[in-house]
């Protein structure tokens, strides 16, 4: 029931939407500080990162840079004095830092130790090691930096940073490897405040870590590769920031990172997220605690308004309900009344006409209210009078003194003519309401009824069809199983039993077929792409045609033309047309098949199968029959047939949103025109 209009419902609408305004402004306004915190924090600590990163990238590049200058040195005086050359003498010479080398080693072309400092106690053999393949291999004119290795005696991590040996002429004469301790690096960021969880790392291009250190805790050689970070290089990004769970420990980062200029590496720092937004989150909680009391206050504040303005809009609305009440059943009812398809006539407590619905009014062609006030008996009388086959309508007394407490309504069928033959069934109903004594209702079961009468047709003319041939069966078996009869005659009638048998089968294969077609509507039909050029080329090779005639003609375009088909249903379809253009042209003559492109003004293009033949033709009443079941435009007996074909090919076309159209002229021939839309 729908309330009724006025000022209360209409102020308790704007009190709500005013107090949902003032709470979404409130969160809103949260929302936005909540926003701000967030980024705030974010920047200050993309900032420190950044300064960082920076501090980091200058740090390892003059790191790089005076490892360049001791190989440089080392390459110049090697050159020069050969295995003459004392590497410790670099260290006195302030060449080389003691701090941060570990050892200088020089190796000949096949890849022995040559020079080292420390002194090695047996020349060693490096020529398997990826930093003497890498310049043995070709000339690498940077400076190769190695993935950090352990040392398996003592565990002792190290990096080897390497250069291509070259003697004067240019060929390959060794390789220089200056090693470092990894955690060189780590412990120039030992006094930054990164947290527990904080991290700060010098990764190569590979993702392999050269030095990685997490809170105080030290590591070499973690694989990274699938970083965010590395998709990032990868994109020409060489510096930014973002925020992302690593791969290696999961933890959840803020990270900043820059890309070390001129080597293959970059260093990372990155802090804890719950370390970055820690402020944020305090002030985030506050901030929605405020919003919620003021959201509570707000929602009290107006459900107590509420409250008052719904008792003074109960005691208008029960002054409104009954009235709406009725209405809106009346409404329901008229509304029922209205799209029923059926005619219902109701009569008051004096038998009197009351009320006529409106299919009533369109099943007799008239206005409603034409009957309104007719008493039971002169009803009755004009509609018996409206009825054109006896026996009439009966009346309404009639129908109700057949009514029992076991059969509470009853009915009747009669036909009336309004737009042609129309089949009524009759029904009544009665009341013991205070305003309808009886309802009459009218059903139109013409469609019900037509459809029956085609199923006793059916089934009578497929019983006749087929009890032909069981005749025939019959009488010759009898005659075989009672008389002596000579082996000639006896090959005759089983050659009779046989033919008769096969045209059953055919019968119930077709009816079978149809049946089929009929009660699935196309749902087992496999659609697929046909190219009817090739469809049509089959079909004519593989057609058994009568002995003596020719192969149809092919008149096909040049161009491909394809529908979208069951190619199995179509080709049936298409025999069963090609069939009945031999069976019906006896006296010879060519059966022709084209194909075209069929088009029409407002229409789109579609494509046709011709099928011609010059047999003995239809009249204009057989054309207008062809396609009913078991019809067979030759009564003779002489053409074999069930009658089924073209019924079969109307309904395989139609599904297909096809048309099937036919041009005969007795005595000249037939055409047979199948189109179907193209794809």
């Amino acid at each position: 029931m729908s309330r009724p209009a006025g000022r209360p419902w209409s102020f308790l609408f704007a009190l709500w939407v005013g107090a949902g305004l003032l709470i979404f402004l409130t969160w809103w306004h949260v929302f936005s500080l909540v926003s701000e915190s967030y980024a705030r924090e974010q920047a200050l600590a993309e900032r420190d990162l950044a300064n960082i990163t920076r501090l980091s990238q200058e740090h390892v590049t003059r790191t790089l840079g005076h490892i360049e200058q001791v190989i440089q040195f080392v390459q110049s005086r090697y050159l020069e004095r050969a295995d003459r050359l004392d590497l410790k003498s670099l260290v006195a010479q302030n060449v080389r830092d003691a701090a941060i080398f570990t050892q200088v080693r020089v190796m000949n072309a096949q890849g022995l130790t040559v020079l080292s400092d420390p002194p090695m106690t047996a020349s060693q053999d490096v020529s398997g090691l990826d930093y003497f393949k890498i310049h043995a291999g070709r000339n690498v004119p940077t400076l190769y930096i190695s993935q950090p290795q352990a040392d398996r005696a003592g565990g002792l991590w190290s990096l080897h940073l390497s250069r291509r040996l070259s003697a004067p002429d240019g060929s390959f004469a060794g390789v220089i490897v200056v090693s470092i301790d990894p955690a060189y690096f780590t412990r120039f960021y030992a006094e930054l405040k990164l947290g527990q969880q904080g991290l700060i790392a010098l990764y190569g291009l590979d993702g392999v870590a050269r030095a990685r250190k997490v809170g105080r805790q030290e590591a070499f050689g973690a694989q990274a590769l699938t970083s965010q970070l590395f998709t990032r290089l990868a994109n020409a990004e060489i510096s930014g920031a973002y925020i992302n769970r690593s791969v290696v420990d999961s933890v959840e980062r803020l990270y900043h990172y820059r890309k070390i200029p001129a080597y293959p590496l970059v260093v990372i720092a990155g802090l804890d997220t719950q370390d970055v937004f820690v402020n944020h989150w305090r002030t985030r909680h506050a901030l929605w605690l405020q919003a919620a009391l003021v959201s509570l206050l707000l929602l009290a504040l107006a459900a107590v308004l509420h409250r008052h303005l719904r008792l003074i809009q109960r005691k208008i609305a029960a002054s409104q309900s009954a009235q709406l009440l009725t209405q809106e059943r009346t409404e329901q009812l008229n509304a029922i009344f209205a799209l029923s398809p059926d005619g219902f006539i109701s009569f008051d407590l004096a038998h009197r006409v009351n009320y006529v619905s409106p299919a009533f009014g369109r099943m007799f062609a008239l206005s409603l209210t034409s009957l309104k006030g007719m008493d039971e008996t002169a009803f009755s009388a004009w509609l018996a009078a409206r009825c054109i086959t006896a026996p009439t309508f009966s009346g309404i007394a009639h129908l109700r003194a057949k009514i029992t407490p076991t059969q509470p309504d009853v009915h009747e069928i009669i036909e009336i003519s309004n737009e042609g033959k129309r089949i009524l069934q009759v029904g009544l109903r009665c009341s013991e309401s205070r305003i309808v004594s009886q309802i009459l209702y009218f059903r139109d079961v013409t469609a019900e009824t037509e459809v029956d009468q085609m199923k006793s047709e059916f089934l009578s003319t497929a019983a006749h069809e087929l009890r032909t041939p069981m005749a025939s069966i019959l009488g010759f078996a009898e005659v075989l199983l009672t008389q002596e009869l000579d082996v000639q005659t006896q090959q005759e009638f089983l050659n009779i039993i046989y033919e008769q048998s096969k045209l059953m089968a055919n019968i119930l294969d077709e009816l079978l077929n149809l049946a089929r077609i009929e009660a699935r509507r196309s749902k087992d039909f496999n659609y697929t792409q046909v190219n009817l050029q090739t469809l049509l080329s089959d079909i004519v090779k593989a057609f058994k045609r009568p002995t003596g005639r020719e192969a149809a003609q092919l008149l096909l375009p040049a161009s491909p033309l394809c529908v979208t088909a069951d190619a199995g249903k179509l080709q049936q379809a298409i025999v069963n047309v090609l069939s009945n253009a031999y069976k019906y042209s006896p006296a010879g003559g060519p059966v022709v098949i084209e194909l075209a492109v069929k088009t029409e003004a407002a229409q789109a293009p579609r494509a046709e199968i011709l099928i011609s033949d010059q047999g003995i033709g239809m009249t204009p009443a057989q054309l207008s029959r062809v396609c009913e079941r078991f019809y067979r435009a030759d009564t003779s007996g002489k053409i074999p047939g069930t009658g089924l074909g073209m019924s079969i090919v109307k309904e395989i076309i139609e599904l297909h949103r096809g048309d099937l159209s036919i041009v005969s002229t007795p005595g000249q021939g037939t055409r047979v025109s199948l189109s179907l839309p193209m794809s």
